[in-house]
């Protein structure tokens, strides 16, 4: 709706959390250090601080914490703000064992501190929660709205909204436009109009928007257009529920498109914030992932070399997001003329459908068998990470020739960047022998992806490179 402000709530929240952050942080250097407020703000106390407030800016986008803020109980909010202090405290420890200034803080002073916290942030959200569902809800500034709908889906809006516990707006009164129900209510809701009279009960009422929400079938019988610009000549915003034109599809937005207003489906609308961290997370990955790759290639390279004669690095055109084509690095783990090669083999192929896998490929080199089973010779694509054509995590990059043999429905598997592992490298990849298996674990990932998910896909990544599992 357009008089409703989504995002500004969740910035407030993240806004009173860093204030809580400061608080706890002075007041903990206080009762451990006493004077030591006096300067903190020019040694090693005052960078700890920027860096746990952008550290928790992070944490608290990535966790998505304003999700179903007014709707969480007491006990739910004491465990959302423990669990964000968790991650906190250990991010933190983490950053402090890896610079080494860790000797300049007592364990007593982060205890306190962390503590602190969690008294403070939940204290002052559940004053914020309180003003918005409490007060500004119940007060003359926030958003009045009449719903217009009918009697058979009255009960069915209106738990949904109360079902929602949102703050940032309040139903004053119902339109029902299949029968004359003035005087009644339902659900405690009145009924102050039917179709006849809604728009001089409007002219009279104080009211900030109109939601129209009618069954797919009932859009014949009312001019929605004059409707809605009735409306807005009295200055009334207007939703309107897209269930009336009968589309059941999931996702969907609205967005501007070229000044044209669009409503937008997807599979799955994903969150904008947490993207962006997703980046940022590959570019860091990608820069310690590029300095172990030269690290490394110190050692690999003369070994490829002295083997076979030939290029160390192997490139490939691969299509990653949405059908981009974008070229491969890997450590050269065949001999020469291997892509040739491969039409000699296709009768050995032990994959069924569009992908292609046999487990004694006579094309891989010793020193390529070493490489495969420890992954090293996937570390030439923490380039492709860093350049964007690639991610951390995601699904696995096809060929040109795998992607070309597609149906409709297989390149949905590339609507994120292709990842370096994922969850089909993590689940015992070679036992796979049925692409569609490979399509149904990529379409998971996709269909729950979030940064959480990506954090268990590293850890088991690395579990599987050290001790060699599910890789022939």
């Amino acid at each position: 709706m357009a008089f409703i402000k989504k995002n500004l709530p969740g910035r407030y929240l993240l806004f009173i959390d860093c204030i809580c952050i400061v608080i706890s942080y002075i007041l903990a250097a206080c009762i451990r250090y006493s004077l030591v407020t006096r300067y903190w703000y020019y040694n090693i106390f005052g960078w700890v601080l920027v860096f746990t407030i952008l550290l928790y800016v992070g944490v608290f986008l990535a966790f998505d914490s304003y999700k179903e803020f007014s709707k969480r109980s007491f006990f739910d909010e004491l465990i959302e703000v423990c669990k964000l202090n968790t991650i906190l405290s250990l991010s933190v420890t983490a950053f402090l064992f890896l610079t080494q200034e860790g000797a300049a803080f007592s364990r007593l002073f982060f205890l306190l501190f962390f503590l602190l916290n969690i008294l403070i942030t939940y204290t002052l959200r559940q004053y914020f929660k309180w003003l918005l569902l409490g007060v500004y809800k119940k007060s003359r500034s926030n958003s009045k709205i009449m719903i217009i709908t009918t009697f058979s889906q009255a009960e069915e809006v209106l738990k949904q909204i109360n079902n929602e516990s949102t703050w940032e707006y309040v139903v004053t009164y119902l339109t029902i436009l299949d029968r004359d129900m003035a005087g009644k209510r339902i659900l405690g809701i009145p009924v102050k109009a039917n179709e006849s009279n809604m728009f001089e009960v409007a002219r009279q009422e104080a009211l900030d928007g109109v939601f129209i929400h009618l069954p797919s079938d009932y859009s014949e019988t009312i001019n929605l257009e004059e409707t809605i610009k009735q409306f807005k000549n009295m200055g009334v915003d207007v939703s309107l529920s897209i269930h009336i034109f009968g589309l059941k599809l999931s996702e969907q937005n609205i967005q501007n498109m070229s000044g044209y207003h669009v409503l937008t489906f997807s599979h799955r609308v994903f969150n904008e914030y947490q993207l962006h961290i997703k980046r940022l997370t590959d570019i860091l990955g990608g820069l310690v992932g590029c300095i172990l790759t030269v690290i490394v290639g110190i050692f690999i390279a003369p070994a490829i070399v002295i083997e076979t004669p030939g290029p160390v690095l192997f490139k490939q055109t691969r299509v990653g997001k949405n059908g981009r084509r974008f070229q491969i690095y890997k450590f050269r783990s065949m001999c020469a003329g291997a892509e040739e090669k491969k039409a000699e083999l296709l009768a050995q192929n032990e994959m069924e459908g569009q992908m292609f896998k046999i487990t004694s490929d006579p094309r891989i080199t010793r020193v390529g068998n070493f490489l495969r089973k420890t992954s090293l010779d996937e570390f030439p694509q923490f380039f492709n990470v860093l350049k964007g054509d690639m991610s951390l995590v995601g699904t696995r990059p096809p060929t040109e020739d795998e992607f070309l043999h597609y149906e409709g429905r297989h390149k949905r598997r590339l609507a994120l960047n292709c990842g370096l592992t994922g969850l089909w490298q993590v689940s015992g990849r070679s036992d796979i022998t049925d692409f569609e298996d490979v399509v149904n674990l990529d379409l998971k990932y996709i269909d729950n992806w979030s940064l959480r998910m990506d954090l268990k896909i590293i850890v088991k990544t690395i579990y599987v490179v050290l001790f060699a599992r599910g890789s022939k």
